[in-house]
């Protein structure tokens, strides 16, 4: 099979995802919105017509080329870390999200390579198209799927306070209760056309609560395919959106351990507040030494 370019941009020995075992395919659409406020007032038929009457996006095969199973609810099972390298290719509908699942681990250095295209042309060419890459956690993901989720429902609450979080910065949009937050508040690639980036852990990710403990955190690779509210991603492109996506697995022969950093920085502090008081130390001593005639 021959690799698409994404792949060939990060290498050529990979191979095809193992699906549900290494990487899961998950997604949000505007036509399956979970409300509660919908679901108490309106059927899933309403819903739909509701699209159709505001002109928003209805399912099509053209506009959305993503199956069921892709975007209904499951729980999600556990995987397995992510060794090998692999390459996929992602169909993303107009106004909606798709991702891809990992278990990560601190044992390799993961490089992901994301090309993006749109329809073929006349002649069966890609025509170019720009999107949104993040790379989300668990949790962050949750939070995400919620804003979108918000943003598809019929209040319209949510677009004012949307519009007022737009250009919040990274550390303080999490403070709030209706924003969201990339990994490190670093993977965020907004109005691209490709992108690569890598990622090295130093341990394995998990978040903790008062209530539930230590939960396990899985990574999102999603491509964005709506007006999410930040000020500079991507507009809906008003056509399907195609993603060749390849991730490479470096192993790694050494990992430092996560209590370097502050070991680190304690024997900083410690020579910053010692060197001082020796050397004030030696010059104090040094006029009390006895002169021999």
């Amino acid at each position: 099979v021959a690799a698409p370019p994404a792949s060939e941009a990060c290498g050529t020995d990979l191979i095809e995802a193992d699906w549900n075992r290494t990487v899961e395919r998950t997604g949000l659409v505007p036509w399956n919105i979970y409300n509660n406020y919908d679901d108490w007032y309106m059927e899933e038929d309403e819903r739909a017509q509701q699209y159709e009457e505001t002109g928003e996006t209805e399912r099509n095969d053209t506009l959305h080329p993503e199956e069921d199973w892709m975007v209904n609810w499951r729980y999600p099972q556990p995987l397995a870390p992510l060794q090998t390298s692999m390459y996929a290719t992602m169909a993303v509908g107009n106004d909606s999200v798709g991702a891809y699942r990992f278990n990560l681990s601190a044992d390799h250095r993961m490089t992901f390579c994301v090309t993006l295209y749109g329809d073929l042309d006349e002649d069966g060419n890609r025509l170019p198209v720009e999107a949104d890459v993040y790379l989300f956690t668990t949790s962050q993901y949750q939070r995400y799927e919620q804003a979108y989720n918000n943003a598809h429902t019929t209040y319209t609450w949510w677009d004012d306070i949307d519009t007022l979080l737009a250009d919040r910065a990274p550390e303080l949009r999490r403070y709030d209760p209706m924003g969201w937050t990339t990994y490190r508040d670093v993977h965020m690639y907004e109005a691209v056309e490709e992108v690569s980036f890598s990622l090295s852990l130093d341990k394995a990710e998990v978040s903790r609560s008062l209530f539930n403990g230590e939960v396990w955190e899985d990574f999102y690779l999603v491509v964005d395919a709506w007006d999410n509210g930040h000020g500079k991603d991507a507009m809906p492109p008003e056509s399907a959106v195609y993603a060749d996506v390849a991730a490479v697995a470096t192993p790694r022969s050494f990992v430092m351990p996560p209590a370097s950093v502050a070991l680190v920085l304690v024997v900083m502090l410690g020579g910053m507040v010692a060197v001082p008081a020796v050397v004030q130390r030696r010059y104090a001593m040094a006029g009390l030494e006895t002169v021999e005639a």
